[in-house]
């Protein structure tokens, strides 16, 4: 019987040693197969990043190849385009604002000239804004200043500024324009390409 028991217990180690070496290599594996597919996914990343840049570059080459071969004629059909739809888009913009954000971005522009203005009287063209908000908008924006009087511009002035006022001192040696048109200007003289890419994408520059 003790034979017997030895030999049980002696199956039993081997049995049990052979699963340990087993679990061993199971989990070494595992392991390294894990490592194997973190080294391969990143590589993938690399390669799709690498194959989406040359894409994109080639693209673009592309396209600047095509618009130099173009007639002059239809770059210049484009160019005109470009800045039709810009127009639109700003104009758009600003027409869509509330009568208060209009307001605080005028305030804002006549703000800047606050020390040219300080102390002294005013007179006050608007376009689009009502004598009293004009009256309000440059007593937020210049402490201090009288406003003496407020009238509407002429049409054709009104058309190119759209929305704002002009301020003018009184003795006529100081003169601020505050209008959606002279922003509307300002935008596109030093934002033009960064509108440009806003609207129509980053290519539309090239």
């Amino acid at each position: 019987m003790e034979v017997v028991k030895n030999g049980e217990l002696l199956e039993a180690q081997i049995l049990e040693d052979g699963r340990a070496k087993a679990k061993r290599l199971r989990d070494a594996a595992e392991k390294e197969s894990a490592a194997i597919r973190a080294e391969g996914d990143a590589r993938l990343r690399e390669e799709t990043a690498r194959f989406d840049a040359q894409r994109q570059e080639q693209l673009s080459t592309m396209r600047r190849e095509l618009e130099a071969a173009l007639p002059l004629e239809f770059r210049r059909a484009r160019l005109a385009w470009l800045q039709e739809t810009l127009d639109a888009a700003v104009a758009g913009y600003f027409g869509r604002l509330q009568p208060a954000a209009l307001a605080r971005i005028i305030g804002a522009q006549v703000a800047r000239a606050g020390s040219a203005f300080a102390g002294r009287s005013v007179s006050v063209q608007t376009a689009g804004i009502s004598a009293d908000q004009a009256r309000a908008i440059v007593r937020d924006a210049l402490p201090g200043v009288t406003v003496e009087s407020v009238a509407e511009l002429p049409a054709d002035e009104a058309a190119a500024a759209i929305t704002g006022l002009i301020v003018s001192s009184a003795d006529g040696r100081r003169r601020l324009r505050a209008t959606i048109g002279e922003l509307t200007t300002q935008l596109m003289e030093e934002r033009r390409e960064e509108l440009v890419t806003a609207f129509h994408g980053k290519d539309a520059n090239t």
